[in-house]
């Protein structure tokens, strides 16, 4: 079979277009899985966050007992759990806050400058710092009687508030405000003849409902500091 000019030049040009497309995604696939990778790495990058010892903003008899440690810090104790179950904030242990906190003599309440030299020393993005504005045990009654026979009930409600400012430890700014508010309620009756008394209705138990007031919130806090991350640079 003869080959013409005309042919082998058509196939020198083929081959060559063959050649640059096979270098050209050589080179491009590199550059495209980079890209993806750093896309990637900046979609599931997490701000680095140290919750502190919240506040009392009310002080009553529960407070001491709540937990063991007492409200502030055993709420503060449930929310990092949370927050580390969450998975949208990478969580400094609160160990590495006690070190710190102790370094610099550091006790009680801070300010916002104060949390920020504490989150550099640390090496997170943001502090949380909160307060206990409401963790209240509330009964109404009620009730009559007639010829001999009362009734009456009694509806018991439990109300836990936390306030937190997210304070951004390069500018010391606040970056974000957020309230949470739990409430647990329950309600008993009872049937009183001729002043012997029959309780229809389970006793009670103020601790149960402070806890489950203290779950409502602390999940509630969760939810909108998740929301707050989306808004962080």
């Amino acid at each position: 079979m003869k080959i013409t000019p005309m042919s082998r030049l058509t196939s020198i040009s083929l081959a060559a277009l063959m050649l640059t497309g096979v270098c050209v995604s050589a080179i491009a696939t590199p550059a495209t899985i980079q890209s993806k990778t750093l896309q990637t790495a900046q979609a599931t990058a997490k701000k680095r966050l140290v919750v502190m010892d919240f506040d009392y903003g009310t002080t009553n008899s529960y407070y001491s007992s709540y937990r063991g440690v007492g409200a502030a810090k055993g709420i503060s104790e449930l929310l990092i759990n949370e927050l580390v179950n969450n998975g949208t904030y990478t969580v400094v242990d609160r160990s590495k806050l006690e070190q710190a906190l102790k370094q610099q003599n550091r006790t009680g309440s801070m300010d916002a400058g104060t949390a920020a030299e504490i989150g550099k020393q640390l090496g997170v993005d943001a502090v949380l710092i909160g307060t206990i504005t409401k963790f209240n045990i509330e009964k109404q009654s009620g009730g009559g009687s007639f010829m001999g026979i009362g009734g009456g009930s009694q509806k018991t409600k439990a109300t836990v508030q936390i306030d937190v400012r997210l304070i951004g430890t390069a500018s010391g700014d606040i970056l974000a405000t957020a309230k949470a508010v739990g409430e647990a309620d329950q309600s008993d009756s009872n049937i009183s003849v001729r002043g012997i008394s029959s309780n229809s209705g389970s006793s009670n138990n103020e601790d149960t409902l402070l806890s489950a007031a203290v779950d409502k919130a602390v999940s509630q806090m969760v939810t909108k500091l998740a929301e707050v991350s989306k808004k962080l640079g």
